[in-house]
């Protein structure tokens, strides 16, 4: 589900150099591999956009800088302080695809974990009762179980398509075509590099190590992808017209160049609130933190029952398909130190629920204010 929210603002970013983001791998020693994280967390593009905001204003930087405030009421409002944030927010993170021409930027979703491509379909994992003599230490009624008439090993490193992202939210049938290999989108950019003496500005001996980065708009994507270039687009709430609607940001390790453009982008938003059938699902569209570890905010257990409880509705949980959890970690420019890492729910990780109860619109406006699932 999505329920859209009115002031976001949408911008098409597309790097101009190789990305590099780090990941949460332990990393430095002579010889080693420097692990990268791709899609990155929303908050490498927080930071992005944010430092691009103060870097507008050399007086605003050097306010914030010194006393963690702008003094412009606008930026004030948007940016808040460190301790307390302003009205700025990310609500949508995906990859992105453009074809070029007229045609508008295409979001590209991670692969839901209750779908997979079997030959030239989709098919969708359902929730079931564990079957007997199978044994497993998850604590819900139910599990994701793939269905198929055929036994057939599913094809792997794919990403959806807009219109496959919407059918599905809407329970419909997906054909493989609204899928795209990862190939068109990005390709693997490894790097060498040789550690440094900061102080006598020599190469350190035996200081030889690697660096994974990302290229987009390969040539593929060029040649036989559907798109002209890569990227992604990011959805801002809070932000105004504090920006100019193109320029320049600095992105990831090295502060690599990318090129920003607002884009007239609607997020995929899907009817299918519950029912007769009182059942729906969350997809988290970026990775999650959640107070809780692997559950959602708001769900509260009792005995072996899980239940969704919010305000003016409620529902179970019911079954669950996760991936394997992901570290989210950074680094604070202001305090000018790593920002603590955090284990996350990855991004398309699955919920069911069912025996809803109460008012569906406050379900709605209950997803809209997580920012990271629909």
């Amino acid at each position: 589900m999505n329920h859209a929210i009115a002031s976001t603002v949408y911008y098409y970013v597309r790097p101009t150099d190789s990305l590099f983001v780090r990941g949460n791998l332990s990393f430095g020693d002579s010889g080693e591999h420097g692990a990268s994280l791709m899609p990155p967390p929303p908050s490498l593009f927080a930071g992005a956009f944010r430092s691009a905001l103060l870097g507008h204003d050399a007086v605003q930087l050097e306010a914030f800088l010194s006393h963690g405030r702008c003094t412009d009421p606008g930026l004030a409002q948007c940016l808040g302080t460190p301790q307390q944030p302003g009205d700025f927010r990310i609500t949508w993170l995906s990859l992105a695809g453009d074809a070029g021409g007229q045609s508008l930027p295409e979001a590209l979703a991670p692969m839901p974990a209750d779908l997979v491509l079997q030959g030239a379909h989709f098919v969708p994992l359902e929730p079931r009762v564990q079957g007997a003599g199978i044994a497993s230490a998850g604590p819900l009624p139910f599990r994701a179980t793939l269905v198929s008439a055929k036994m057939e090993k599913p094809s792997g490193g794919m990403l959806l398509r807009g219109k496959g992202l919407a059918q599905h939210l809407q329970g419909q049938p997906i054909e493989k075509a609204q899928g795209i290999e990862i190939k068109h989108v990005f390709q693997r950019d490894p790097r060498l590099g040789i550690g440094l003496n900061a102080d006598a500005g020599t190469v350190e001996e035996g200081q030889i190590y690697t660096t994974e980065g990302f290229a987009f708009s390969p040539q593929s994507a060029r040649t036989d992808g559907p798109f002209a270039s890569t990227g992604f687009i990011v959805g801002i709430e809070g932000m105004a017209d504090l920006l100019p609607d193109r320029g320049m940001l600095r992105l990831g390790g090295d502060g690599r160049s990318a090129q920003y453009q607002r884009v007239a982008f609607s997020a995929p938003v899907t009817s299918k609130l519950p029912g007769a059938q009182k059942r729906f699902r969350l997809l988290m569209q970026t990775p999650a933190l959640f107070g809780q570890g692997w559950l959602p905010e708001g769900i509260v257990q009792t005995g072996d029952d899980y239940r969704l409880q919010g305000d003016g509705f409620s529902a179970r949980l019911a079954c669950a398909a996760l991936g394997r959890r992901e570290v989210i970690s950074g680094w604070d420019l202001y305090q000018w130190k790593p920002k603590p890492a955090q284990g996350a729910v990855p991004a398309g990780s699955v919920y069911w629920f069912d025996g809803f109860e109460g008012d569906a619109d406050k379900l709605a406006a209950w997803v809209a204010k997580q920012g990271n699932c629909i």
